[in-house]
């Protein structure tokens, strides 16, 4: 059992930090050290603790469900209480077994918030960025969590996003909120093998996680419905933490949430921006790039940053109008580097889009040389990358050690870092 002892606001009632007990049988799955919290950049205090207890549970409890234990709690909001139990039967269904940890609850809460307002998680990239077009005209409040893609310990890289958001002509209307919390941290390696092929924070975590980190806002700001942008499409099968089948379920309160863009592919996330910036006669910097080895506001360099070039490029617009820094040399850069990686089924199914775009492009947007570019853009469109995969898929096929290496480096840290030196 795991039981949440105290609920703690501190900081002027802007965090929030939760006292719990573990029992010897489960505390391999977290860090003792690192006992989970939440800060806000405002007064959450007044919140009641059946909400409050939401950020917890949102983290805690996909964990019991996996692992197999229970969870004790003294209150919950009603809304959420239910939401939970669909939930679970979601990941149930999705990963094919019976998820067998369980929720105690002493007081069951009805809760109302009275409001009208929206809010969105947003980062910057190009699916918050699609999601934030798409709901203009609500003019939500933007929410933005230190912890999830940006470690907590990242200061420089965190105050580099702060300072964007801040600052980006674009979002001069919205509020901005922040998040900072170790949602990632509290927990160890052990937890992703609950999983067969690994990937905890991407398969499981990071929906529930994130918009549950809301729930304090949601009440003291009066907000009516969070808009949580859409990774992938229903076009591909990958199973995944954040989908609509998943989030469209979290609720508390009066509260809905929304999962938006999940009809359409990246590429039509990055046509329509392309055709806001148009209509409205403004660039904005897209970031997408989340490298340790950047300079700039993106690397450019990465398959990440390298997709989303191409994507705007095929859109017929200049990349570097939305935050990147490109020469005609990046063609053959592409080239090198993923003629020699492999890549997830998400990653290969995002090049195929890119590839279905090109088939369908008459104008390329050209950066300096179109003799030089042509011949790279119609390797894409003729599915050259695509022949790469499946060569790579066949290299690899024979043995697959990537949750080998995962045990080895999470279990012998020093080692692994002394590894990667040698190499």
């Amino acid at each position: 059992m795991l039981k949440l002892k105290n609920i703690v606001f501190e900081d002027n009632g802007k965090k929030i930090s939760y006292d719990y007990s573990v029992d010897q049988t489960i505390k391999k799955y977290f860090i003792e050290e690192n006992f989970f919290y939440i800060k806000y950049n405002e007064d959450v205090g007044k919140t009641p603790d059946s909400i409050a207890v939401i950020p917890f549970l949102s983290n805690f409890l996909p964990i019991a469900w996996f692992a197999g234990f229970i969870i004790q709690i003294d209150e919950i909001d009603a809304t959420f209480y239910e939401a939970l139990k669909v939930i679970k039967s979601k990941f149930e269904r999705d990963h094919n077994r019976e998820l067998k940890g369980d929720l105690i609850v002493n007081k069951v809460i009805i809760n109302k918030i009275n409001g009208s307002k929206s809010v969105m998680l947003f980062s910057g990239g190009v699916d918050a960025f699609a999601t934030y077009i798409r709901i203009f005209d609500k003019t939500p409040d933007l929410v933005t969590i230190h912890g999830a893609d940006i470690e907590i310990k990242e200061i420089e890289e965190w105050n580099d996003l702060v300072g964007f958001i801040e600052t980006e002509p674009l979002l001069n209307k919205n509020k901005k909120k922040y998040i900072e919390t170790n949602l990632r941290d509290f927990y160890n390696f052990n937890v992703d093998l609950l999983l067969e092929d690994i990937g905890w924070w991407g398969k499981i975590q990071h929906g529930l996680a994130l918009i549950g980190s809301i729930a304090p806002l949601s009440f003291i700001n009066n907000y009516s419905t969070i808009y949580i942008a859409s990774s992938y499409t229903d076009q591909i099968d990958i199973n995944w933490g954040s989908t609509p089948d998943i989030d469209n379920e979290i609720k508390w309160a009066n509260i809905q949430t929304i999962h938006d863009g999940y009809e359409l592919k990246r590429q039509d996330k990055v046509d329509l921006i392309s055709d806001f910036t148009n209509k409205n006669n403004q660039n904005l910097r897209l970031r997408v790039c989340y490298s340790e080895l950047k300079e700039d506001f993106n690397c450019s360099h990465c398959e990440k940053c390298f997709r989303t070039i191409i994507g705007i490029i095929l859109s017929g617009k200049d990349p570097n109008n939305f935050g990147f820094i490109v020469k005609k040399e990046f063609y053959l850069e592409i080239f090198d580097k993923l003629n020699s990686s492999s890549f997830s089924k998400g990653t290969k199914y995002f090049w195929w889009e890119l590839m279905e775009k090109a088939k369908n492009t008459k104008e390329y947007f050209i950066l300096e040389d179109k003799d030089y570019e042509l011949p790279y853009l119609e390797k894409i469109k003729n599915g050259e990358i695509d022949l790469m995969f499946k060569r790579n898929i066949t290299k690899t096929k024979k043995f697959n050690i990537t949750k080998y290496k995962f045990v080895l480096r999470n279990k012998f840290p020093l080692l692994f870092k002394l590894y990667k030196k040698i190499r």
